[in-house]
Formats: structure tokens, C-alpha cells, sequence
């Protein structure tokens, strides 16, 4: 396989995960918001190596994403 069909192939893999994982990330309530977190910042981390090998912009704003879901993630000093 040459280079534009690998970045082809990881660009859609990282976007079905990003998704997935933001879904689930903002979706699981009554689990523990460590398991949320991770659900979120892993992709996060994922997508800023990718974005920083390849330069392309669909990594940055995947990343972008995942960011505005961030907070709604965050514990509360209630939780």
C-alpha cells in the first residue's frame, strides 16, 4: 500500500473512533467518569500524533471535537 491510502485508511478509522468514542464518552452516566475520560482523551491523544506525522486537518478538528466534549465529561466535586 502506498502513503495516501494509509492516511486514507487511518483518516477513517480515527473519524469512526472519535465519533464512537465521543458517543459513548458523553453517553455512559452511571459509569465511572475514569472509564469516561479515558473514552475521550485517548482518541484525543491518538489524533494529536496523527495530526502532528501527517499535517492534515481532519486530525486537528477530530482533536477539536473531542475537546468540546471534554467538559461535559470532567467530575463535579459532587460526583
Amino acid at each position: 500500500m502506498n502513503q495516501e491510502t494509509i492516511q486514507f485508511l487511518l483518516t477513517t478509522a480515527m473519524e469512526l473512533l472519535t465519533l464512537v468514542c465521543a458517543y459513548l464518552g458523553l453517553r455512559l452516566i452511571n459509569r465511572s467518569w475514569r472509564l469516561r475520560m479515558a473514552l475521550i482523551v485517548v482518541p484525543l491523544l491518538a489524533n494529536a500524533v496523527c495530526y502532528a506525522v501527517y499535517q492534515t486537518t481532519p486530525f486537528f478538528y477530530l482533536g477539536v471535537i473531542l475537546l468540546i466534549c471534554l467538559p461535559f465529561v470532567w467530575p463535579r466535586k459532587s460526583a
